[in-house]
């Protein structure tokens, strides 16, 4: 990092020691740091205790909670002009700014409290900051967090709506009953499988242990980003207590621990989106349902584009079913997209409701597993897979969120949208989600797979992840007794893929081409499946596959679609290609495979998977030139594909590098919680000059892990106080 650079940065550190007025307190709070900067923020009140998170939060990734909320309320364009304008038209037109506002009319007044007092501490550091975190210097713009609930609100809508998604898969399974048969439509994108965002979280009973006792471990996965998605703290007040990681918009721990209880989440991955398709009228200003013509709503969103005198508006209609899509999205890390040709009225269960901010409250004040369950039996969206674990010996796993009862149809395809055959009648009840508690066989676990009993009456999807995590999982949990926090760790970073069994016997059917091309063969064929950084098999196999999609999928369907296929790699790989192999004779072309493994031969080069697959952990700024060396936080090899427990997924518009990680790998020792441990890839804090931008990620490269009890040692200690604020006739 250039000298002026980081001397710029260094302006807006937040203070780690010493004393710091904070107008808004009722009493002084105390802000303990531990060797890692993460904040133990100790108030006499809970008031004090949100306001203070607020202020810590603010001080350590005010521009991060800024671009938390710019992009959930469609107004990125007034910082990044042109570069935004598209996303900003599509999230006005899902329109997650209307139903923020929406949802905080639906908050109670526990949960308003928390987020007004969370909001004045935001502003309070903001109003005495001793400079502007260096992005505002960079791009020239002063902070502009709004001191309104609505925004806050869409936020929660904005991580509701990346953990939602099906539409796409709906809209794809369309695009390709049109460009080609609906039989090869299944063969790719079958349903029961899903691409995308997942999670893996378990936990073992006290029978399991070496101790006696529960362990629970989450790593929850997102997109890399840097800060990253989590920030961690550890909480108390009189009444709580609480360890874990918060999103810089909310109060409170999301998932965490306490002192008596500990808990994690994975994405359900239920169906809570269905396309309509619209019959609408010549001038397109009314939809038909049944016999009549219903008016369409019409909302103009003003979007305000850096450099333009006035702002762009947009008109966004709105059917009974919900707003008109104009566009389809494609890719993972970034968004890519293509204009609809038809009138397809999303449907999702995240306008009507998310969750409140005081669910990090009543979580983890329960004092048991059935207060927890009445906790998060309130999130409508997005569904999560709870998994739970007391000192008292209990385990727990709750399905959550809302799944609609349709009418007709099962959410795998758009649907008429004019005949009331496909309506919403309803949610499953929350009483009838599946649960489960102390299981015989002494654990649980969930990692986006279908969690739906056998016989179950409902629906609650039918678009799920593979099951070869979970599997994996329940190899290793049954593998051996006697479980203990390095036998957790050593879960989460397994890095074997299941997968591998499925596909690879049939590539190795495969006559080579060459003797090149024969000595890989023969490699891959004493490989144990182990995609880790350090295999050259891995990178050949992992290339030879990306080269078989592009070939056989991508050359089938063209650009465009195969754009937003390229999102679903892990059901190509896991699904459709065995498939394919299985029928070798008209469906595989051994030609084509013998190129695709050339491609990887060549493109591999002798290198490693992790060499190909390097995490880079970069700010949004760091595609900037010549901001680089300042933003990139760290370039860590990385194993692991979408079908491993230690998470991989790749963007295949972007090559081979992760675009999905775990972004916070926790194991709680229920029977000694001082044992427990915790890693994020990169740091707490979001300002490249402090010294824990990414003081983990060495850690975290290697699969290690510090310290995450209640009594980690203290470095610094920063005493907030209830400075008075000057009255207007005071000197």
């Amino acid at each position: 990092m250039s000298d002026p650079m980081r001397a710029m940065a260094e302006t807006s550190l937040f203070p780690l020691d010493g004393e710091l007025d904070a107008p808004g307190l009722s009493d002084p709070v105390t802000v303990e740091r531990d060797a890692f900067g993460i904040p133990r923020i100790t108030a006499g009140s809970l008031d004090d205790l949100w306001f203070a998170q607020g202020f810590v939060t603010a001080g350590e990734r005010l521009f991060q909670l800024e671009l938390a909320l710019r992009p959930a309320t469609g107004r990125l364009s007034e910082i990044f002009s042109e570069l935004t304008y598209q996303d900003d038209v599509f999230m006005r037109t899902i329109g997650l700014n209307r139903a923020g506002a929406k949802h905080v009319q639906d908050w109670n007044d526990t949960d308003h409290a928390m987020q007004a007092r969370f909001r004045a501490g935001v502003q309070a550091w903001v109003d005495q900051m001793p400079a502007k975190p260096i992005e505002y210097e960079l791009l020239d713009l002063d902070p502009a967090v709004p001191d309104d609930p609505a925004p806050y609100g869409a936020a929660i809508a904005l991580l509701a709506w990346n953990l939602s998604s099906n539409w796409d898969a709906e809209l794809l399974r369309a695009e390709l009953d049109a460009e080609i048969h609906h039989v090869t439509t299944d063969l790719l994108l079958p349903s029961s499988s899903r691409g995308g965002i997942g999670s893996n979280n378990w936990a073992v009973a006290g029978s399991r242990s070496a101790n006696g006792k529960p362990l629970l471990a989450g790593d929850p996965h997102l997109l890399v980003t840097q800060p990253g998605t989590w920030f961690e703290l550890h909480l108390r007040a009189p009444g709580y207590e609480v360890r874990g990681v918060a999103l810089p918009f909310l109060p409170g721990i999301i998932l965490g621990a306490t002192p008596h209880h500990a808990w994690t989440a994975t994405n359900v991955t239920g169906d809570s989106q269905d396309l309509f398709e619209e019959q609408l009228n010549d001038d397109g200003t009314a939809a038909r349902f049944g016999d009549e013509w219903e008016p369409l709503t019409i909302h103009e969103e003003p979007i305000r584009v850096r450099g333009d005198a006035e702002p762009r508006v947009l008109e966004v209609r709105e059917s009974r079913h919900g707003p008109i899509l104009t566009h389809g999205i494609g890719g993972v890390s970034q968004t890519v997209y293509r204009p609809i040709e038809r009138a397809y009225a999303l449907r999702w269960t995240g306008h009507d409701a998310t969750l409140r901010p005081s669910l990090t409250l009543e979580a983890a004040q329960a004092t048991d597993a059935d207060a927890f369950r009445a906790a998060v039996l309130q999130i409508a969206s997005p569904g999560q897979n709870f998994v739970y674990a007391d000192v008292d010996g209990t385990i727990a796993y709750q399905c959550t969120g809302r799944f609609p009862i349709r009418e007709g149809g099962d959410g795998t395809r758009p649907v008429p949208g004019w005949n009331g055959d496909h309506e919403w009648t309803g949610w499953i009840p929350a009483d009838e989600l599946p649960r489960e508690t102390n299981p015989e066989r002494g654990w649980l676990a969930t990692a986006n797979n279908d969690i739906q009993p056998p016989d179950y009456p409902y629906l609650i999807g039918a678009d799920f992840h593979r099951p070869a995590r979970r599997d994996r999982i329940a190899e290793l949990i049954t593998d051996r007794d006697g479980h203990d926090v390095a036998s957790m760790q050593a879960m989460q970073t397994d890095t074997v893929s299941s997968t591998v069994d499925a596909v690879l016997p049939g590539l190795l059917k495969l006559h080579p081409g060459d003797e090149d091309q024969r000595e890989v063969l023969d490699r891959l064929a004493s490989w144990n499946g182990d995609l880790a950084a350090d295999s050259r098999e891995a990178a050949l196999y992992e290339l030879w596959l990306s080269a078989i999609m592009r070939r056989f999928v991508g050359e089938r369907i063209g650009d465009e679609l195969f754009t937003a296929y390229s999102g679903f790699r892990e059901i190509f790989v896991g699904e459709t290609l065995p498939a394919m192999l299985a029928h070798s004779t008209d469906r595989v072309d051994p030609g084509a495979l013998r190129d695709a493994l050339q491609e990887a031969i060549d493109l591999a080069g002798g290198r490693t998977w992790g060499e190909i697959h390097a995490l880079k952990l970069a700010h949004p700024l760091a595609r900037i030139p010549g901001l680089d060396q300042l933003f990139v936080a760290a370039t860590i090899p990385h194993g692991g594909d979408e079908s491993t427990i230690c998470q991989g997924a790749m963007d295949p518009l972007r090559g081979h590098v992760p675009a999905v990680i775990p972004s916070w790998r926790a194991v709680w020792d229920l029977g000694d919680v001082e044992r427990s441990v915790a890693v994020v890839p990169s740091g707490v804090s979001g300002n490249p000059a402090s010294t824990h931008w990414a003081d983990q990620s060495e850690l975290y490269a290697a699969g290690d892990t510090r310290p995450a009890g209640f009594d980690t040692p203290t470095v610094a200690t920063l005493t907030l106080r209830p400075a008075q604020v000057p009255s207007d006739g005071d000197a």
